[in-house]
């Protein structure tokens, strides 16, 4: 069984002056145990102390307490398959001229199952988010685009161009 990653739902919302997506995304490794998780993130607009301006950060190491990654917190120790499922509400404050545009790396490589096979399968998938005020501070744009999906099973996923997983 390869590895999935699949947006189940990205709905725009609205609420306490913000404004963004509300994102639900399965993750299916075969093999739970070894598995890893990297969930990179690159914006415009950092929203996390530590957060580099336009570069590739992995933000499961740089906040690993976000709720964003409690099933896969939740899950760690666990053997054989596990579906997870992360809910994200990636936003920004509603306010004159404010723009942000977040894009989405992320990849699940599979661990090893008992009698040490598995660990090759991957999966990868990218989107990204745009969101952008007038100079009034309504909202004119608000998208959700996913950009890529793919899987493979020859133990190297593809990373962005200059970011290093280890």
């Amino acid at each position: 069984m390869p590895v999935s990653i699949e947006l189940l739902e990205a709905i725009n919302y609205e609420e306490d002056g913000q404004f963004g997506h509300r994102i639900q995304l399965q993750v299916v490794v075969p093999n739970r145990d070894g598995a890893r998780l990297d969930w990179l993130e690159r914006t415009n607009r950092p929203y996390v102390e530590g957060m580099p301006v336009g570069e590739w950060v992995n933000m499961l190491r740089l906040a690993p307490e976000s709720l964003v990654f409690e099933p896969w917190q939740d899950s760690e120790g666990e053997t054989g398959q596990a579906t997870l499922v992360f809910h994200d509400p990636p936003s920004i404050r509603r306010e004159p001229n404010a723009m942000r545009v977040l894009d989405f790396w992320i990849v699940a490589l599979d661990g090893e199952d008992e009698e040490g096979d598995g660990g090759e399968c991957w999966g990868v998938w990218q989107a990204r988010q745009t969101l952008r005020c007038d100079g009034e501070g309504r909202i004119v744009e608000q998208l959700f685009v996913i950009t890529d999906d793919r899987t493979g099973s020859d133990g190297d996923p593809p990373y962005p161009e200059g970011y290093r997983p280890y």
